[in-house]
């Protein structure tokens, strides 16, 4: 059994069932009275970078079929109240899971405002259509179609990056200071290599490398302890830049490489992406099936249309 829960009147409650939402073949749909409000929360029951990264482009597809409607995003004040000690859970000693859906959604243009609370229901990630025969299907699609999104009301479904006018000026500054004309993004977490075989996104790094390009490294190892250390690389993660201006960085990469985490979900509407999958379960959320192998790895929704996936 599986907990569903419900947000009301900025509550929290759960409930025990076989799955989180709705299939294909039985589907729910959001009230038509909601719809007709017109007054909007996109919220997640997952705080991490990438639970949040997954649902950036959710504002923009909704003002694009209401035009007239409210956008708003759960403040970290917000998220702690429902929350509470859930949010330890994410964050791994190393960030405020409650600050990240502010850092993704901050400057997006079709996010009316940031909320402390909100009365009535919340239409959260667990209200989803999914299709048991096709797990590539992106999440966001998956809570569109319970929102009553037709097919062509929700093409582009890739998570969105906006940029605020100090971080344009700082780009500036910084791609001036590393001569950065041409360049190319890696990013690996700690399980690189732990929940999938490196050399496949070694290989395809070295395809990529060439007199003319540089390099851009982030990773939780320094460059010279790495399988990448026959790359000149600036290394990112010495330099102590915030979570958007890395961003900010990969969005602009020609190339971005990296395993399976959040930002490196985030780049391919802007900059060609690859992708190493977690084929076995790792550390962080394998639990009892750490090392095993991964049979769904898209089941949670976490495919992401125009990445190339390795």
């Amino acid at each position: 059994m599986k907990t569903f829960f419900r947000i009301f009147d900025n509550n929290l409650y759960g409930i025990q069932r076989d799955t989180i939402g709705f299939s294909v073949k039985n589907p729910m749909y959001i009230p038509d009275e909601y719809l007709d409000a017109q007054k909007f929360m996109v919220m997640r029951t997952c705080h991490g970078i990438g639970d949040w990264v997954l649902l950036s482009g959710m504002p923009r597809l909704l003002k694009e079929k209401y035009p007239n409607c409210k956008v708003y995003i759960p403040s970290s004040i917000m998220l702690k109240k429902i929350y509470g000690d859930m949010l330890n859970n994410w964050g791994y000693g190393t960030f405020d899971s409650s600050k990240i859906a502010e850092i993704v959604f901050e400057s997006n243009p079709y996010v009316d405002d940031f909320v402390d609370e909100i009365d009535g229901e919340i239409f959260h990630d667990h209200y989803k259509i999914f299709d048991e025969s096709n797990d590539k299907v992106p999440l966001l699609k998956q809570m569109l179609m319970f929102w009553q999104f037709k097919d062509n009301e929700m093409l582009d479904t890739t998570p969105d990056f906006y940029p605020n006018e100090e971080e344009k000026e700082w780009i500036k500054r910084f791609t001036q200071r590393w001569e950065l004309d041409k360049y190319c993004y890696i990013s690996v977490s700690s399980t690189f290599g732990n929940t999938s075989d490196s050399d496949v996104l070694v290989e395809q790094i070295k395809r990529k490398n060439s007199e003319d390009m540089k390099w851009l490294y982030y990773g939780e190892v320094p460059l010279y302890k790495s399988p990448l250390n026959f790359l000149d690389a600036i290394e990112i993660k010495e330099l102590g830049l915030s979570i958007r201006k890395q961003q900010y960085l990969k969005v602009n990469a020609k190339y971005n490489f990296g395993n399976e985490t959040g930002m490196n979900l985030w780049t391919p509407k802007y900059s060609q992406t690859y992708v190493l999958g977690n084929k076995y379960y790792g550390p962080l959320h394998g639990g009892n099936k750490e090392g095993t192998l991964r049979k769904r790895p898209f089941k949670s929704g976490n495919f992401v249309n125009e990445v190339n996936y390795l």
